[in-house]
């Protein structure tokens, strides 16, 4: 499944910076229910989605690659350091979905660095941003 880890603003003014813009089929298949039926998930819906962007925090897409590439940790999570350009590591345990980070103090998730697969465990460890499911359904161009 191709996700599209972006930021969203709402029709009401609502900024939401972490959700994955999602092909409704492709989750379905995955996920077997839609997200707003799954209490382990949030979900917004695109007909209250106004304007698409960029989210200050994703990590690059490279590293997030690299640790879908890594596979997960344990069942059903995934434990990661991340480098930042200043040399700080950060330690992340998160589901399946990795793409969204809390970064440090004075730094965002585009100045990650490297990612370290699997490495973190026996450090104190910070989950990631909590973020929202949104699908779409026969729309061209989204992302």
């Amino acid at each position: 499944m191709e996700y599209k880890p972006c930021a969203v603003t709402l029709a009401d003014g609502t900024e939401l910076i972490c959700v994955y813009v999602v092909d409704s089929k492709p989750y379905i298949r995955q996920w077997g229910v839609y997200p707003e039926s799954d209490p382990g998930k949030r979900s917004v819906s695109i007909a209250h989605v106004r304007q698409i962007r960029d989210s200050p925090n994703r990590l690059p897409a490279a590293l997030a690659d690299c640790l879908y590439g890594a596979g997960e940790s344990g069942m059903g999570y995934t434990v990661f350091t991340v480098e930042f350009k200043d040399g700080t590591r950060r330690d992340y345990v998160t589901g399946n979905a990795v793409d969204f980070i809390d970064p440090p103090a004075g730094l965002s998730a585009s100045d990650a660095v490297r990612v370290y697969p699997h490495q973190g465990r026996r450090e104190a460890m910070r989950r990631s941003i909590e973020y929202y499911w949104c699908l779409y359904d026969g729309l061209e161009g989204v992302g």
